[in-house]
């Protein structure tokens, strides 16, 4: 009933209409030649909510409350221009072009419009031209590599979220994604439904003095997302899609069965002298390559005889055709305006029922109901239906024997006669089902008031709802059915999700002389509902109805339900002021007061003020002869931010009733209850510079970051004795400091030629000052025995939070080395020639934990992108490279594959291992590990750590536009064909799938058709 009401309120509030002004005047805007400017903003200064825009003739018409008003008229690319009205009834202006961009010298700052050169904090922004120069359904993947200090790493999966981190780690474990607003909308999770076609711009604000008005929230940035909205004038009408197709951008180079088979032989061989030291070598060879083997199944000796290899990749690969399609509709008037969009985007992964489909609509609209009144809606709604193969499809044809002939008949792969229990058939395992449902309606509604000049008081009810389904069923007759002995499996999981955010602000903005004053007060109250169902049946018949039919599983004993109910809210009282004088002196002071569910009474509230202050030194009197010196404004702010993303009730011992053996019995879910968790605080100091020059080309922006995190909040081991396993507590403190360039210059523009060059740079680094007590080590233990220390994870006094902890490669050990190696302890582990050898650090004789060391880390010393845009007349192309430098990167995958005997895959590389006659190698020597032989591997130590810097290509874009006289004649507005290759280019050393994604799926080459059609 609720939800009902809500509707029903939202239809109500965007559809009213109703209008009343006092002095109506008219005119036209024009480029300095006579063209006529649409979409030219013309409002009144005094009150910047009584706006309009000008038609395709460049006219409009604006109601105003006297004759005599001053008012402003904004444009796309143009510099701004204010009049007064003077008693004129009829009014023409010529706006001068703006080098440096125009629409991106403006940014939305808690839904207030900013320029730039008010701006006191540090903020990134990217319009809708630029978003559009990628064709992707992702948001994250289209301003990947252009918003200095921002890391986006894509997926390669269809219809998959990236990820994002800004300014680098903030905190240990708990809230390190920044949040993104959409029209004053707070989302944390998903964004892959937002539509990027429907994005007019986003900023991404990243120090305390931009992100302390969303207090806790914006602890590690914020990304604010504005949404196309209609213009007044004539109806326009956009399509745009484009079409084209995906394919694997990286085979990796494995061993063939020729390979394999040799490598194997050398194993065996190897590890036979080992256990005898006076055995014939080429007698043993001979007899495990012989017909009568007990090394070589026969499949296997029939496969290298014939010279034949197999890839088990072919039959579950294909090529994936990317389509989208977006309808757009929009128009206004004085009184209102609307924009209302379709899309239909349709992937089709690289794996076979690799799937992704989405469908999307949006409708906005804002009306003027009285001279004081406005009201206005944003409303979206998206259902996202994916199917994703099983994990074991990629997995088994990669790591499937090269001498096995392909076949889906085996359940699991072989190497020789012994099926490998972790290798299924992929083959089969594409009949394992997993279907993913989203929906999702997110709207933002607001009521604005204007009761007295320079007051306006806003409010804003908004809700993000979300209803997940997920389905899966594994059929009798894989193997991963048979392994467990389920007879069939199939599970369902759905899970609702109602975030509601109620937002009230009062604002003034006046001017007093010289001085301009934005002042502004507010309450946010937001509530998180969250619940989920799943159950998991064993036990079917047949798999004719699979997960259809749960009801037919008849292993009841097996029945396995969950569910989960979780609520969260935080209130929050915020203010913020902006002071300009003379616009060359600004000051920017916020304040928020946020109160968080997730503590407790004593803790829940948490301060976050901030201070920054901003001088434009080019407007001095002493700079006005520095002519080529548009603009050298200078930026410092101080502030605090908070973060609060620790599970719920983790203040509490949480104890769940179990009915055993006639009783009922209360377990420990693991956790204890800290009562005293209390804010993670952020404290950071931002210097910045921004500097125009040479007639608006030539912009550059500079800013330096230091942070100081404390309190950090993290899940800490409890010792067995306390009876618990582990709680949520405060632990201590992190350093993060860095940098942060980008220059834009126009080097060409005039009526032919266009010119844009762009390049970005940022350097983040951090550093643990401080934990728990005296601790200075606090290790991630895991492994086989559950004690042993990993690479990663581990929390080190002076050491970055993405430092790689393990031994220290020395080489590859030669017979010249056997003295040095005859009095060391290498715990159970051999070291002769071709073997690798580790660094004994302390020099005690012994290779054990205390000669692990930091080794690397996981973070690049600096990382960015840069671009170029080249037009004449109507042809354009454009190219945009993103790099990353200086970072490591762990790769199991490849690691493995060097550590085979030859009864797994391996790498070409290991086609130049170490034998006595190539000694001089850092590859190995090959070795049946069983028994007594046990040795160091790559894993074991920095060996096989990754050189992860790279230099992409990122997007190559060649398009034609169609000639203004040419459209004006069809009555189009734009029409535009391209062609974009994405990823078309990778330099790097990295020897797995993609230093950025990584080895879990390999990364994707993309080329696409598209048309942009305006009318």
């Amino acid at each position: 009933m609720k939800k009902r009401l809500f509707f029903m309120l939202a239809l109500c509030i965007s559809f009213a209409i109703a209008h009343a002004q006092s002095v109506k005047i008219q005119g036209k805007i024009t480029e300095k030649n006579g063209d006529p400017i649409a979409g030219a903003v013309v409002s009144l200064k005094s009150n910047a909510q009584r706006a309009t825009t000008t038609d395709l003739k460049g006219e409009f018409a604006l109601t105003i409350p006297t004759a005599n008003e001053i008012i402003v008229i904004h444009a796309l690319g143009h510099k701004d221009l204010e009049m007064n009205t003077a008693g004129s009834a009829f009014i023409t202006a010529s706006l001068e072009t703006d080098a440096s961009g125009g629409g991106m010298d403006e940014v939305i700052v808690v839904g207030v419009a900013v320029k730039k050169k008010d701006l006191t904090g540090a903020v990134s922004s990217i319009d809708s031209k630029e978003i559009d120069k990628t064709p992707t359904t992702s948001i994250n993947q289209a301003i990947q590599g252009k918003v200095p200090g921002a890391r986006i790493v894509a997926s390669p999966q269809p219809g998959a979220d990236a990820s994002i981190k800004i300014r680098g780690n903030n905190s240990l474990q708990y809230g390190t994604n920044p949040i993104y607003v959409v029209d004053g909308t707070i989302l944390e999770s998903n964004f892959n439904t937002l539509n990027p076609d429907d994005i007019e711009s986003v900023q991404v604000l990243k120090d305390a003095s931009a992100t302390a008005i969303y207090g806790s929230r914006g602890a590690n940035g914020v990304v604010l997302v504005t949404t196309k909205k209609g213009k007044r004038g004539a109806g326009k009408i956009s399509f745009d899609t484009w079409i084209g197709s995906q394919w694997f951008s990286k085979k990796m180079d494995l061993m063939n069965a020729h390979d394999i088979y040799n490598l194997r032989v050398d194993a065996y061989a190897n590890a036979y002298m080992e256990n005898n030291p006076n055995g014939d070598r080429q007698a043993y060879i001979n007899s495990i390559t012989g017909d009568n083997s007990t090394v070589f199944a026969k499949y296997e000796q029939d496969t290298y005889r014939a010279g034949l290899s197999y890839d088990w990749l072919k039959p579950v690969q294909q090529s994936g055709l990317q389509q989208n399609y977006n309808l757009g509709f929009s128009g206004g008037s004085d009184k209102g305006s609307y924009f209302v969009s379709l899309n239909y985007t349709d992937q089709e992964g690289l794996l076979k029922t690799s799937a992704y489909q989405r469908f999307s609509g949006r409708i906005n609209l804002e009306q003027n109901v009285k001279s004081w009144l406005k009201v206005g809606t944003n409303t979206t709604f998206a259902y996202a239906k994916s199917s994703v193969p099983s994990g074991d499809v990629f997995n088994g044809a990669v790591y499937a024997n090269p001498l096995l002939p392909v076949n889906d008949t085996m359940q699991q792969i072989k190497w020789a006669n012994t099926p490998d229990p972790n290798i299924y058939n992929p083959i089969k395992s594409l009949s394992i089902i997993s279907n993913n449902n989203l929906s999702r309606l997110i709207t933002s509604n607001y009521v604005s008031i204007t009761p007295v000049k320079h007051v306006t008081i806003r409010s804003t009810l908004a809700a993000n709802l979300m209803w997940q389904q997920n389905y899966g069923y594994t059929p009798i007759g894989t193997g991963q059915d048979t392994r467990n002995s389920y007879h069939g499996s199939a599970s369902h999981y759905k899970a609702e999700t109602s975030s509601w955010q109620w937002d009230n602000t009062a604002s003034y903005s006046n001017s007093f002389g010289k001085s301009t004053l934005n002042a502004m007060v507010g309450t946010s109250l937001q509530m998180t509902n969250q619940n989920s169902d799943q159950f998991n049946v064993y036990g079917f018949p047949n798999n004719d109805l699979t997960y259809y039919n749960i009801g037919s599983a008849y292993s009841k004993t097996q029945f396995a339900p969950s569910s989960n109910f979780l609520t969260n809210t935080l209130v929050s009282y915020l203010g913020r002021a902006d002071y300009a004088y003379e616009n060359k002196y600004f000051a920017t002071a916020t304040v928020r007061f946020d109160g968080s569910s997730k503590f407790t009474s004593n803790d829940r509230w948490g301060a976050f003020p901030s201070l920054a202050l901003g001088w434009d030194m080019a407007r001095e009197n002493f700079m006005q002869d520095v002519h080529w010196l548009n603009r050298l404004k200078w930026r410092v702010g101080y502030g605090i931010a908070g973060n609060q993303n620790i599970p719920n009730l983790a203040y509490y011992s949480i104890y769940n009733p179990v009915y055993t053996n006639g009783q009922i019995v209360f377990q420990s879910d693991g956790g204890r209850g800290n009562s005293n968790l209390t804010w993670e605080k952020q404290k950071q100091l931002n210097v910045g510079a921004d500097i125009t020059m040479l007639n608006n080309r030539l912009n550059v922006s500079a800013d330096y970051f230091h942070t100081v995190n404390d309190d950090l909040l993290m899940t800490r081991t409890l010792p067995a004795t306390s009876g618990y396993a582990r709680e949520v507590a405060n632990v201590g403190a992190l350093t993060n400091e860095g940098f942060e360039f980008n220059i834009n210059y126009t080097a060409i523009q005039n009526k032919d030629w266009h010119w844009n060059i762009m390049f970005n740079i940022s350097a983040d680094k951090n550093k643990i000052t401080r934990l728990y007590n005296d601790v200075t080590f606090i290790p991630n233990k895991g492994g086989f025995t559950g004690v042993e220390i990993q690479r990663t994870g581990n929390f080190i006094l002076g050491e970055s939070v993405n430092n790689v902890y393990s031994w220290k490669f020395k080489k590859i050990a030669q017979e010249s080395d056997m003295k040095d190696t005859a009095g060391m302890n290498y715990n159970g582990r051999i070291v002769h020639p071709g073997d690798m050898m580790i660094e004994d650090v302390n020099g005690d004789k012994k290779i054990d934990d205390k000669d692990k060391q930091v080794v690397g880390k996981l973070d690049p010393k600096f990382y960015g992108g840069f671009g170029t845009d080249l037009n004449y007349k109507g042809f354009g192309l454009n190219l945009f490279f993103n790099y990353s430098y200086g970072l490591k990167r762990i790769s199991g995958f490849y690691e493995g594959m060097i550590q085979s005997w030859g009864n797994s895959i391996s790498h070409t590389d290991m086609n130049g291992r170490w034998t006595p006659e190539n000694p001089s190698t850092r590859f190995p020597r090959a070795l049946v590990q069983s028994g007594n032989l046990s040795r160091f591997n790559p894993g074991d130590s920095d060996w096989g750590l990754q050189n992860a810097s790279f230099l992409r290509l990122s997007t190559a874009t060649l398009s034609y536009s169609m000639p203004v006289s040419l459209m004006k004649q069809l009555s189009m507005e734009t029409a535009r064909i391209y062609v974009t290759g994405t990823n078309l280019l990778l330099f790097t050393k990295d020897k797995g799938y993609d230093p950025e994604t990584g080895d879990g799926f390999p990364n994707f080459k993309q080329v696409v058709v598209g048309l942009n059609i305006g009318l």
